[in-house]
């Protein structure tokens, strides 16, 4: 992609600048028009602030995008805010003394209202720094907030091979939605980023709950969504034909198999998982219309392996270009391959290495249980596993108490796995503490075990 991709937008926008770029539930479209103006608008009052870096925390997607793009002309780092908590806005003081939001609201430190054009007529698009920085925060599997720096132009390369994928399927797409927030990488990259490049408008707001997120659906929709909401359609009736989206993306986590059949079925559609990371962003795919079907790289993405199975990812939206993949990848046919086990979850148990996964797949495996989480407890180290019993199981634990239960789910694992494997702490719950994308939060298992 050429240094002044983003630069060419107007080009497109200015022959139909009464194009929408945005919907508001219960107003009129936000268009071309209005973006350059309230761009331009906000540019010139962010030049006169003195701050070299600000944080910006927005609930809309449209004022984010205005955000981050002013930011950028006027040569300022963007701190991505993960929410507007005053406790995490508070830590991230250090990074920034400057807070640029959509709407009214106390903050600590200095802050600055981005605010709506006048006059929205002015279609000049102005300069934007593409090597302006852009830091996320990410924890992860942990409790550590870790910065991720990357660069606008990484943003901008990620949505042209995110443009390429779909490259067949997009002239169906009409509007994109989603109920995965803008300030995680994902939910940016599919649902501000690559819409504004690619012409598609998108829906403002981010739904707090599954009804409201599947009452925007329509056809040739895009649905943006996780395991943590495609886990939870039980109940939900098939929409009508004239609502069914034309794409669903799920990234985040591992959605499962039934999961997604259960999506195709009601939604109408079959669900694309995505497969990234915040470092990575974006690096291949999968269709579920078969059982286990294979990841394949994202166009302009180049995945190559040693014979252990570590898994290196070049592609130009990467920082640096080269990036190593936290998960084991086996090849499959000619250019699949198929997700094995992330490195930093085999531990030294007793002297042994255990995967922490395949714990947990064999935990899985059992009749009496539906979900569980295993982490590290104590010194010498030992497993301890989190538990969401099945229905038999949950019959189980409440006739026979849960020493027993969990000397029942020790004795099967035995049979399966070395002693060193076996779980020595457990807690048995109605469900995983889960995050926004629907991963597993190790720190919250750890804090029940805490308790």
């Amino acid at each position: 992609m050429s240094a002044d991709r983003l630069l060419a937008i107007p080009e497109v926008w200015s022959h139909q600048p009464d194009r929408p770029v945005a919907y508001r539930t219960g107003s009129s479209a936000l268009t071309r028009r209005h973006f350059i103006a309230d761009l331009n608008a906000n540019i010139g009052l962010l030049r006169q602030l003195p701050e070299t870096a600000a944080i910006l925390c927005t609930t809309s997607l449209y004022w984010f995008a205005i955000g981050l793009f002013a930011l950028a002309a006027c040569r300022k780092h963007v701190i991505v805010a993960a929410n507007d908590l005053p406790a995490n806005l508070e830590q991230l003081g250090d990074q920034a003394g400057l807070i640029v939001r959509d709407r009214e609201r106390i903050f600590p430190g200095a802050q600055y209202g981005l605010v709506q054009a006048e006059a929205p007529w002015d279609l000049a698009w102005p300069g934007l720094d593409l090597a302006s920085p852009v830091s996320f925060f990410t924890s992860g599997s942990t409790s550590t907030p870790k910065r991720v720096d990357k660069q606008l132009h990484h943003l901008i390369v990620e949505a042209e091979a995110i443009s390429a994928l779909f490259a067949a399927r997009q002239p169906h797409f009409r509007s994109v939605c989603g109920t995965v927030p803008h300030h995680h990488a994902y939910g940016l990259a599919f649902r501000v980023i690559w819409p504004l490049l690619s012409g598609l408008p998108f829906v403002d707001e981010t739904p707090e709950f599954l009804e409201q997120a599947l009452a925007q659906l329509e056809a040739g929709a895009v649905f943006v969504t996780s395991p943590a909401h495609l886990h939870r359609l039980d109940g939900f009736a098939a929409l009508p034909s004239a609502r069914q989206p034309s794409c669903i993306l799920s990234a985040g986590s591992r959605l499962d198999d039934d999961a997604a059949r259960q999506a195709q079925s009601l939604l109408g559609c079959t669900v694309t998982e995505i497969y990234g990371s915040t470092e990575t962003g974006v690096l291949a795919y999968r269709q579920h219309d078969q059982l286990a079907a294979a990841w394949r790289p994202l166009p302009h993405v180049q995945l190559t392996l040693d014979p252990s199975g570590r898994a290196e990812a070049r592609a130009q939206h990467i920082p640096g270009g080269l990036a190593q993949l936290a998960d084991h990848v086996r090849p499959r046919g000619a250019v699949g391959f198929d997700l094995m086990e992330r490195q930093d979850r085999v531990v030294k148990i007793e002297a042994k290495r255990v995967s922490l996964g395949e714990v947990e797949a064999r935990l899985r495996e059992l009749d009496e249980v539906r979900d569980a989480a295993v982490v590290v407890r104590g010194d010498p180290a030992r497993l301890a596993a989190c538990i969401v019993p099945s229905g038999m199981g949950a019959n189980f634990l409440a006739n026979n108490g849960a020493f027993r239960f969990n000397r029942r789910i020790r004795a099967a694992l035995a049979t399966h796995l070395e002693a060193a494997s076996l779980p020595r702490h457990w807690r048995f719950v109605e469900r995983l503490p889960r995050g926004a994308l629907g991963k597993v939060s190790q720190h919250d298992v750890e804090k029940l075990f805490d308790e």
